[in-house]
């Protein structure tokens, strides 16, 4: 191997800055790849190497990857990569340019020779052939590297990512073989898909159905994108879907009787032909005028919620037509296309109501206010959405904080009048009058707990709370409350500032609770799945003859029900439900999820109500089998909620992993001193 002393022509020796084990190349910082976003907490701009070399060594991150000290040099040609005595290194691309440091991969090998660039991110020297990406070095393999060229004609948009190279053997695409050199390749008038042997393909993979089977295309050879997801053979409409977001499966279909005279990309979720929509999804609407995206408006504001300006974009998933209007590609009910806008973040309007996103909001839509407004002195701003009845969720339910927040935009907005944030004024101020002229003394506040104290109102950790009556108001458990006017979620997060929100206007005379999860208000059934959530209706439960079953099974004589979510697989009439387990003749459900076992019911039994047990067959520990050989199932018996024995063997359940051996003195010891 040419060693880089002697190379000159190729490398040039490089003066790295060395503070402790951080090194530092023209004052930027040489980071390690295998931790590159870690450095990023480190804030560097404007920093001194010295400083940030303490700061990463007291936070522990990792140290640069080159030996320190030693000699390094750097390629001429390629200014990407180091080498040192004992091992080459590449600078990843775009991470000094993002965050103000070099991201160091080493590499498991080293570069022979001359190192020649042949355009698009690929090189070669005398033994192999390489294509530089953004996070790593493909070494080509099975190349003629001497013979590798660029696969002509190429498109003037060639870029790397989709460059086809040729040995005249195999067909290079981002360093890995794509195709035989003797297949019949094109590119289309897109980097992302070419047309190999008839067949479409985008990157390596020929187009596929949702099912994973080839789509059927019938003029490949004409195929070409229109813009963004949406292409086209001559023929029909060929779109690129997918599912899911973080996780996406991507995959294509079909739009086979779509107007191509008329059809027309709207973006990357719409589009539209003379007759009909089209959503990225497969779904279709027939629109009435004329189809278009919805145009948004969203304001800047000043400091105290005043419009100073506005940004003007068009929305991403909804459109209107001159009937209705569609998120997602799905009609809004009732919501009005001709009249429907934008009035800020998330929030929408029409002749009619208002709207959050595509739900509709109870709210007075005439007096409906989105503004934000920035607090002096903090470094944070406040959203502020209501009516003239209250903040938005408020219901009613006010206090001081709310006031204070919104006081800056009321100030600055006289127009507005009758406000929920007027009348508090005016009554304080009178309350004021009155304490003054009559000189009453503060009455004596009660404590209940969680919180609240009840006086003349309901205080909440020290506030007065309008719109709660204190004469009917009391707890109902840990996270409710109620009083004469309905019932309420007690505040978990921002206690200081947020209140109980309302979730039934029946009065907490009519609350009563079937166990931890399930509740009525007198007229429905509810289910609190998370606690610092709103409990929520069960559709078409039946108060009557509603049952809990405990471990979050219920049910009633319509249905059978887990944390609240009807399982149409099972029946009430031939339903067993034991612990967290419910079975019919042949399906087990455990937590509400199918359980794939055979078994018969007669055999079913539920010795703990973790614990499935099929005869001596099978034990399960929730969802999980447990190992029949190791435990006699014949004298398998819970002697508590943490403790059970066989005729060989003591355990113990330590609530989530399933039964652990435990000797006999140790068993005793456990449930003399009552571990649970």
């Amino acid at each position: 191997m040419t060693t880089p002393e002697v190379d000159a022509a190729q490398w040039e020796s490089l003066d790295l800055e060395w503070h402790g084990d951080f090194a530092f190349m023209e004052g930027a910082l040489l980071g390690d790849d295998s931790a590159r976003e870690v450095y990023i907490m480190l804030a560097l701009a404007g920093k001194l190497p010295s400083e940030i070399a303490q700061e990463a060594s007291s936070r522990r991150f990792p140290s640069s990857p080159l030996h320190a000290r030693q000699v390094v040099w750097r390629h001429r040609t390629h200014p990407g990569l180091l080498r040192d005595s004992q091992r080459d290194y590449y600078l990843l691309p775009h991470y000094l340019a993002r965050y103000g440091y070099h991201a160091v991969q080493a590499l498991p090998f080293r570069f022979n020779g001359t190192l020649e660039d042949l355009g698009y991110h690929y090189w070669r020297d005398q033994s192999c052939a390489y294509w530089f990406g953004d996070y790593s070095v493909t070494v080509m393999v099975d190349v003629k590297h001497q013979a590798l060229a660029l696969l002509g004609p190429a498109p003037a948009f060639v870029s790397a990512d989709c460059a086809l190279f040729s040995d005249g053997v195999n067909v290079f695409l981002s360093g890995k073989v794509t195709a035989s050199a003797h297949d019949r390749i094109r590119y289309t008038n897109h980097p992302d898909y070419r047309v190999i042997n008839g067949q479409v393909y985008r990157g390596y993979k020929r187009l596929h159905q949702k099912d994973g089977t080839p789509l059927p295309i019938a003029h490949p050879d004409g195929f070409r994108m229109l813009a963004q997801r949406w292409g086209t053979d001559g023929e029909s409409i060929i779109v690129q879907a997918q599912q899911g977001s973080s996780i996406a499966y991507e995959y294509f279909y079909r739009i086979d009787h779509a107007d191509l005279a008329t059809f027309t990309v709207l973006n990357e979720r719409y589009a539209k032909d003379g007759q009909r929509a089209y959503y990225l999804t497969g779904k279709s609407m027939r629109y009435v005028g004329e189809f278009q995206l919805l145009k948004c408006r969203q304001p800047e504001f000043d400091e105290a919620g005043r419009v100073v300006s506005a940004r003007e974009f068009q929305h991403e998933y909804i459109a209107v037509d001159d009937q209705v209007v569609y998120a997602a590609g799905t009609r809004v009910r009732g919501a009005h296309g001709p009249s429907f806008q934008h009035l800020g973040f998330d929030y929408y309007r029409d002749h009619q109501r208002a709207y959050y996103r595509n739900k509709p909001l109870h709210v007075d839509v005439d007096s409906f206010v989105v503004a934000l407004v920035h607090h002096a002195g903090a470094d944070y701003s406040s959203t502020l959405v209501g009516d003239r009845n209250g903040p938005l969720g408020s219901d009613g339910v006010l206090d001081k904080v709310m006031q204070q927040r919104w006081a800056p935009f009321f100030e600055a907005h006289p127009q507005l009048t009758d406000y929920w944030w007027h009348r508090l004024q005016a009554q304080d101020e009178a309350q004021d009058e009155a304490q003054a002229a009559q000189q009453e003394e503060i009455p004596v506040r009660r404590v209940i707990g969680s919180g609240f104290e009840l006086g003349r109102q309901v205080y909440f950790h020290g506030r007065p709370i309008t719109g709660l009556d204190a004469a009917s108001f009391k707890l109902l458990g840990e996270h409710l409350c109620g009083d004469v006017n309905g019932l309420y979620l007690i505040p978990y997060h921002a206690v200081d500032r947020a209140v109980p929100e309302r979730f039934s206007t029946e009065s907490v005379e009519h609350f009563s609770a079937f166990d931890s999860i399930y509740l009525s208000d007198g007229k429905k059934v509810y289910c609190h799945r998370i606690f610092y959530h709103c409990p929520e209706p069960i559709s078409k439960a039946d108060l009557a003859t509603f049952v809990s079953c405990g471990y979050g099974w219920a049910k009633d004589n319509r249905a059978v029900y887990y944390r609240g979510q009807a399982k149409k697989s099972l029946a009430p009439e031939n339903t067993r439900i034991l612990g967290i387990y419910a079975f019919n003749s042949t399906l087990m459900m455990s937590d509400g999820k199918p359980l794939a076992v055979e078994f018969s019911p007669e055999e079913v039994s539920v010795p703990h109500p973790h614990f499935l047990q099929l005869g001596t067959r099978k034990l399960f520990c929730g969802r999980s089998p447990l190992s029949a050989k190791r435990i006699d199932l014949a004298t398998l018996a819970f002697l508590d909620d943490r403790h059970a024995r066989d005729k060989h063997r003591f355990y113990r359940y330590d609530g989530h992993a399933g039964l652990t051996e435990v000797g006999e003195e140790d068993y005793r010891g456990l449930a003399k001193q009552g571990v649970s």
